[in-house]
């Protein structure tokens, strides 16, 4: 299922989507429907460049960060402890890749390090496995606390879910890890163009517990980066990388809206 769910998010963004319909274009032409191959093509690339703008990626994630901006750690509430989601750093694979990778979204790791530091939580819940096919390597939660550890967290104060692959599964197993501790407030640590997925998600999980969830959102993307130029209405790589990551969390949450109603 996990799989399955992670390619159909594959094949609805942006870049898959528009190769799809590029070939399927191509394929109407080849069969004499040339009207309809031409326009479904000129759509196809029509979407392609608007994804691809700063603009579109830039009103796409906005919209999502701006739920939960981040705080700076000092104005951060304080907590029980911290849940750390998974996505900011992979396991080194020596020989070849000796080193724990940092990834774009590793300011959550960072920010995780920061609030403990400062005494905004006493436990970090580190929630991260490997993806489907990778059950070879050390778990993602494994390489957060070799990182945590070097910014000074000590080894007893972190918890460790090396078992789950996407937001869902990291809600269930931060219960079981989050009620061991004993903490009643506790600190959702992730990117903020996530964290209007992973709060749903985490607010359902911890429904009937008891525990308080309180957003610490970090590795904001829009905040004082607005468009300002005719440039970026150009294609960019990097904007389309960001709109690809923004409308997967829109399918997010409406895939958890669904879930609500009984749907599916």
């Amino acid at each position: 299922m996990v799989t399955l769910t992670k390619f159909i998010g594959w094949l609805v963004s942006p870049l898959p989507l528009a190769v799809v319909g590029g070939l399927l274009a191509l394929v109407l032409v080849w069969r004499g429907w040339r009207r309809a191959g031409g326009w479904l093509g000129a759509l196809c690339l029509a979407a392609l460049w608007g994804a691809s703008t700063p603009w579109l990626a830039w009103a796409l994630t906005e919209r999502l960060e701006r739920q939960y901006p981040p705080l700076a750690v000092e104005a951060t509430p304080r907590a029980d402890a911290a849940v750390v989601l998974g996505g900011a750093v992979s396991a080194a694979q020596p020989p070849d890749k000796p080193q724990v990778h940092l990834s774009s979204s590793a300011d959550r790791v960072w920010h995780a390090g920061l609030l403990y530091r400062a005494g905004k939580a006493r436990w970090l819940v580190l929630s991260g496995g490997n993806q489907p096919g990778y059950e070879h390597l050390t778990p993602e939660a494994e390489a957060m606390r070799q990182i945590l550890q070097v910014m000074g967290v000590p080894g007893p104060a972190m918890r460790l879910d090396a078992r789950s692959s996407n937001t869902r599964e990291n809600a269930g197993y931060s219960v079981k890890l989050v009620q061991q501790i004993g903490a009643r407030r506790v600190l959702l640590v992730t990117s903020a163009l996530h964290m209007p997925r992973a709060m749903a998600i985490f607010q359902t999980a911890f429904r009937g517990t008891g525990v308080t969830l309180i957003a610490a959102a970090t590795d904001a993307r829009t905040f004082g980066n607005a468009p300002d130029s005719a440039w970026d209405l150009l294609p960019d790589v990097n904007a389309l990388a960001l709109s690809s990551r923004a409308i997967k969390e829109y399918l997010g949450l409406l895939q958890v809206w669904l879930l609500s109603k009984g749907v599916l």
